[in-house]
Order: structure tokens, then sequence, then C-alpha cells
């Protein structure tokens, strides 16, 4: 992205051209922002920018693949124009546990207490970033999580989660 008109199509016609040379995989990470539905943009050179992007994947020869937390935001015509659209869903209740062992109990199953079991199934929305959030953390305070601390951090990442704000309880529960 350029603060100038223009030259942001121009950067995004030199990553392909680059791409191409070096007959690379080409990885566009956030791609909401390059890619956003033109039905929404508020300045011309927010179409221009699209449509560049939009020309230039029509014409690239090579493997591009993007990524995006925002797919509804992303303009129909980039949708067509991949051959495979994966969604990574959240993981399963089997997999959080086999992170959870991996991760906080050191690849010890037998410490995988029926407590720490029945608090991991409600964080039905967890995904291996929130996993990797939580070892940060502990390499940024230079301490060893209990495993009861690392599912707090856990349970703390997946209650910012939009899926998890968002929901509603019915009549008095909640």
């Amino acid at each position: 992205m350029s603060k100038f008109v223009g030259e942001t199509e121009q950067n995004m016609a030199a990553m392909f051209k680059e791409a191409a040379e070096e007959k690379a995989v080409l990885l566009l990470d956030e791609a909401d922002s390059f890619l956003l539905d033109r039905r929404g943009a508020q300045r011309s050179y927010e179409v221009t920018e699209v449509n560049e992007m939009l020309q230039q994947m029509e014409r690239h020869d090579g493997v591009f693949i993007c990524t995006t937390n925002l797919l509804d935001r992303i303009d129909q015509a980039a949708l067509r124009r991949f051959t495979f659209k994966i969604k990574f869903k959240p993981l399963t209740a089997e997999q959080r546990e086999r992170m959870f062992v991996t991760e906080a109990l050191g690849g010890k199953a037998d410490l995988l207490t029926s407590d720490l079991r029945r608090r991991l199934s409600k964080l039905e929305q967890l995904c291996p970033g929130d996993y990797a959030a939580v070892k940060r953390q502990t390499d940024i305070l230079a301490a060893e999580f209990s495993p009861d601390e690392f599912l707090d951090q856990l349970e703390a990442e997946h209650r910012i989660k939009p899926e998890v704000r968002e929901q509603r309880g019915m009549g008095f529960v909640q």
C-alpha cells in the first residue's frame, strides 16, 4: 500500500511480476485489505486498486494464495477467480485435547484430568493460533503456566472471539 495514488497498483504489478519471474508461490496475508468489495468503496482509488488486483490475478500463471478472516468482505469477482476456497474451522474436541496435552502438559496425556477435559470441551471456537498466543505469553513472561493457568488463558482467548462474544443466551440461561 502506498499513500500516493497509483503507486499501490504499481506495487501490486511488481509483486506479481517478481513471483512469476522467480516461479514463487505468492502468498497475500490479510487479503481483504486489497480485495474489499467495491460496492462499499468510498473513493475512486479504492476501486482502481481492487481492479488492478483482479487483473493481476487473472493474468498470473503461478500459485497465488490469499488469507483472510473476513471472507464476507471480499469482492465477489475476486472470489470467482480462486479455484479453491478453503475455510479452516475451529478445532474439534479431540484436536483441542491433543493440542492441550502437547502444549500445556508436555505430551503427558495422563495429566489431562476430567476437570481440564470438561473445561476444554466448552471452548468450541479454539484454533491453533489461540494455543500459540498462550505459548507466547509464557515466553514473554518467562514463566511456565500450570495446566490450570494455561487453560485459564485459553478461556480468555476464547472469550474475546466474536463468535463467542456475540452469542446470546435464551430465557434465563446465560
